[in-house]
């Protein structure tokens, strides 16, 4: 069976000094798995392989453990495929990519939140937030003159902030071409 593409959002790690793990001890540790054509891409965590493995559930786990082993750190760990970042990209407003006025993050959600749920109980503020919600992500832009007003604060303080990983629009759209290539 030929392998598919996945991408390890490794969450809160090389962050304010803390939980600070090599990149290359990283990617050393994917490839101890067992999985194929592992990369690392920028020090936040993104971890690039190829496996036979269909279950994405069942890669979360088996990453996490491993990492928990290696580096002593529990980290959480939001796997996605090909096909599932492609999905959330194109769920992007068009008009939001390349537009300087707006900062875009996208927050990968666990697999037991649905974003669609959780969008009901933010509160985006008008003419400042947009939000879009699939199942397993949110997505968002605010008026970079208007960041210290963004409605989506709350989402931070909310208790699913701990099952998900947000990366912002440039790495999003720089991660579906490496998944592509």
């Amino acid at each position: 069976m030929p392998g598919m593409r996945y991408v390890a959002l490794l969450r809160g790690i090389n962050v304010g000094g803390k939980s600070l793990v090599r990149m290359a001890d990283l990617k050393e540790c994917v490839e101890e798995l067992g999985y194929d054509d592992v990369s690392t891409f920028i020090a936040s965590g993104n971890v690039l392989f190829e496996t036979a493995e269909r279950n994405a559930a069942k890669l979360e786990t088996a990453i996490e453990r491993a990492l928990e082993k290696r580096f002593r750190l529990p980290i959480t760990v939001v796997v996605r495929s090909r096909a599932e970042v492609s999905r959330i990209v194109k769920a992007m407003p068009p008009d939001w990519i390349g537009n300087g006025s707006l900062r875009v993050n996208v927050a990968f959600l666990r697999r037991a939140v649905d974003g669609r749920k959780l969008a009901r109980e933010l509160e985006p503020r008008e003419g400042i937030d947009e939000l879009v919600a699939t199942k397993s992500a949110l997505i968002w832009a605010t008026r970079r003159d208007a960041l210290t007003r963004s409605g989506m604060q709350k989402l931070i303080r909310g208790a699913a902030y701990k099952d998900m990983t947000v990366r912002n629009l440039n790495t999003t759209l720089k991660l579906q071409d490496l998944l592509a290539g």
